[in-house]
């Protein structure tokens, strides 16, 4: 039996700001839904009310958080269109290869069959405007003639809303990680351990004093972008590293998990920052073996404390262990590929997890992005 669902919602995939600029030039001409959506690829359309979307959370952390990033491509090769009523024609770019986004969609609509309204077939598309039959295909011409292709990296899948939004305008509500978590394999025991052609991420990380075994908190993070973290993953290649997956500065705990509205009001008011490193700012604890990255604007981070009498996290990003035998080979490989552009990353929100890895919720910072 379907459930209700609202066109004042969706669950889709929006590309990173630093790639907006080609697209928002575009739509904003051509596109009559420019003001009220942010660029996206529509995964689940029309969806459930806003009021559902921690449920609904919940349920798709259980599959999308074991599934991997990947990479989407817009060439000059993306450009197509949709033929509407009358004259009318839509136009939009699809992904150089759909195979990974298509996957995800049929992941979903699996999963969630009682919330699907629309049957048609899906395609994986960004819209960027309307137009007419008679004019599409000079109008395309000339837009590829401009068009610089532009990559970057899918690692979530948001839920947007624009149900209790005054400007009826839709803004990110919640989002779900594409974290790569892998299922845990007996099998693999047998499996040969000098295997190092893949980087395989620890399940529940024994030595970083971060995650108790024994007793559940609940950690207030900052979780970098995937193309950043993916850069660090290729320093460490053929090395005894043990990632902690996703990498993470934790900047406050909690022993129960805290009121999101309280939390929202909160944090809410503080900016949205960038987090840069130095390059001598990869650091060790021969102690714990805890490999992880000192910023140099530490206290940037430490404003989204707001337990001040709590001074156990230094703001650190933790990457995860490494064998002390392979500390000089790792130091030498970041300092010597370290540049200004690649070691930085923007903070516009923080999330909560528990000390199972489980993401409870994310609380945006303040910004002017999708207002």
């Amino acid at each position: 039996m379907s459930t209700a669902v609202t066109v004042k919602t969706a669950l889709c995939l929006i590309p990173p700001e630093n790639v907006w600029e080609q697209i928002q030039s575009i739509r904003s001409t051509y596109d009559k839904a420019y003001p009220r959506w942010m660029p996206h690829i529509n995964l689940v359309y029309p969806f459930v009310h806003e009021s559902e979307f921690a449920n609904i959370k919940i349920q798709l952390e259980s599959i999308l958080n074991q599934r991997k990033s990947f990479e989407i491509e817009f060439d000059k090769t993306s450009f197509n269109y949709f033929k509407q009523k009358g004259n009318e024609c839509t136009f939009h770019i699809k992904p150089k290869i759909s195979k990974d986004v298509v996957e995800l969609q049929q992941i979903i609509e699996n999963f969630l069959p009682n919330y699907l309204k629309n049957t048609r077939p899906f395609e994986a598309h960004l819209t960027l405007g309307q137009t007419t039959t008679s004019r599409i295909s000079d109008m395309l011409i000339e837009i590829k003639a401009k068009w610089k292709p532009i990559k970057f990296i899918i690692d979530r899948v948001c839920m947007i809303s624009r149900e209790n939004n005054p400007d009826d305008l839709f803004t990110i509500e919640n989002q779900v990680l594409l974290v790569g978590f892998e299922e845990k394999d007996n099998n693999n025991n047998n499996n040969n351990n000098n295997n190092n052609e893949q980087l395989v991420p620890i399940e529940k990380p024994s030595i970083i004093e971060i995650r108790p075994s024994l007793i559940t908190k609940n950690y207030l993070c900052i979780i970098p972008p995937n193309e950043f973290s993916s850069r660090l993953l290729h320093l460490f290649e053929d090395t005894s590293f043990r990632p902690l997956k996703p990498f993470q500065i934790i900047v406050a705990e909690y022993d129960h998990v805290p009121n999101e509205s309280d939390l929202r009001l909160q944090i809410g008011s503080i900016p949205k920052f960038t987090i840069d490193f130095g390059a001598r700012s990869i650091c060790f604890n021969y102690s714990t073996s805890r490999l992880f990255l000192k910023p140099t604007n530490i206290e940037s981070i430490q404003q989204l404390n707001l337990n001040k009498n709590n001074n156990n996290f230094d703001g650190t990003l933790t990457l995860g262990e490494l064998d002390k035998n392979d500390l000089t080979e790792v130091g030498n490989r970041f300092t010597q590929s370290w540049t200004f552009t690649t070691n930085e990353f923007d903070v516009d929100r923080v999330y909560l997890i528990d000390s199972n890895g489980r993401f409870q919720y994310n609380v945006p910072l303040k910004s002017q992005c999708f207002s």
